[in-house]
């Protein structure tokens, strides 16, 4: 594993953190340092633990042993529900619990108050920088449309929105594109891309099965399997053929046009 001596303060940072459930161990011995300005793409097959090791980030999910320290707040140190407003998470579950009539503003308004329905007046000036992230991702003649009526991809989008309203200081990405066609897909991701260029202060946490959707904004990579890491570190020293054969299986290969990376199966 890589890990870089800095001397700012990470934004994460997890010593020897290990998770149990019903006496069989998840999570095991995990060791990482997250600092302000990364991006980083966590992959690994299903079951490796990744959606688990970022619910324990997000403080919902509390480590069977070891420290936790995010956003400079160590668990037991602070109080988790006020760490967690300044934590944004996107997975699929969210876009299913949402009311699905309300339209397309209202429902990244609703963002500013952490509820799934707008209850209250929102401010202005929040009305106005929802307007400007539904600018950015493209959905700007959608706002006052139906959230129900909206392509899957269109909804991916608008969430991404409804995540970033309250300017938070994390973003958590968990398997976002899961469902979209390629179109939807690179639509999406280029959505995605143009709102962290607006909010460089935000650390982007994404999980993600494809290489190829890790764009070029991810700056590390951390692998996982079994619960073990298994390399981490700088997107160009790790996506080597090396690690993906011991994170997947000898069976691949690892192929990089342009900027992008693709698996192979063989």
């Amino acid at each position: 594993m890589e890990f870089t001596s800095k001397q700012e303060r990470p934004v994460i940072a997890l010593d020897d953190v290990s998770l149990e459930r019903e006496g069989v161990r998840i999570l095991h011995h995990i060791n990482w340092r997250v600092y302000p300005g990364e991006h980083w793409a966590i992959i690994g097959e299903n079951g490796a633990g990744k959606t688990l090791l970022l619910e324990i980030i997000a403080t919902y999910l509390w480590p069977s042993r070891g420290r936790v320290e995010v956003l400079g707040k160590e668990f037991g140190k602070v109080e988790l529900q006020r760490l967690r407003q300044k934590i944004s998470w996107i997975s699929s579950a969210l876009e299913q619990e949402l009311p699905q009539r309300q339209s397309v503003l209202e429902v990244v308004l609703s963002g500013y108050f952490s509820t799934l329905r707008l209850f209250a007046k929102t401010p202005r000036r929040v009305v106005q920088r929802a307007r400007m992230l539904l600018r950015l991702a493209g959905l700007q003649h959608h706002e006052k449309q139906i959230f129900a009526t909206l392509s899957t991809g269109e909804k991916k989008q608008a969430l991404i929105a409804r995540a970033m309203l309250k300017k938070p200081s994390l973003l958590v990405l968990d398997e976002v594109c899961a469902g979209l066609d390629p179109v939807a897909r690179k639509n999406y991701l280029d959505s995605l891309r143009r709102l962290i260029k607006k909010e460089p202060d935000i650390n982007v946490l994404f999980v993600t099965h494809h290489l190829e959707e890790i764009f070029p904004e991810i700056t590390h990579v951390l692998g996982l399997k079994h619960g073990h890491i298994i390399f981490s570190g700088r997107r160009e020293t790790q996506l080597t053929l090396k690690n993906m054969r011991a994170l997947f299986n000898d069976d691949v290969r690892l192929r990089k046009s342009n900027s992008a990376y693709y698996l192979e199966i063989y």
